[in-house]
């Protein structure tokens, strides 16, 4: 399991033709690298998804320009809970979900911008 250390919202963009808000997310495992998580609303229910997963092995000072053409960021939309022990893929993906949510004022942060709820 992915544990998180700190989240936040680094900025509101479009992946595939769908706003979302870009998630940027610390680990709590020293060795385990930082991830892009992209958040888009889901018709129609009405919630919230993670549409994307992206591992960022950059390093601020070499990769200070933050581009995507080298190999810093690493797609792991598929593969990101694939390796869970004890636990299918489904379920990691949803306690991700659940604790990403949770994880102080996100998911109402998250929801007023991506939902328009308050």
């Amino acid at each position: 399991m992915y544990a998180i250390q700190d989240a936040k919202i680094r900025r509101l963009t479009e992946v595939d033709g769908l706003s979302c808000a870009e998630v940027e997310v610390q680990p709590a495992n020293v060795g385990d690298p930082s991830l892009l998580v992209y958040v888009a609303a889901s018709q129609p229910q009405n919630t919230l998804q993670i549409t994307r997963i992206v591992r960022n092995h950059s390093d601020s000072t070499l990769d200070w320009y933050n581009n995507n053409l080298h190999t810093a960021f690493e797609e792991a939309t598929e593969t990101a809970f694939q390796n869970s022990e004890g636990i299918t893929s489904g379920e990691d993906k949803a306690r991700f979900e659940q604790e990403l949510f949770g994880f102080g004022l996100l998911g109402p942060t998250l929801q007023r911008y991506l939902l328009g709820q308050r």
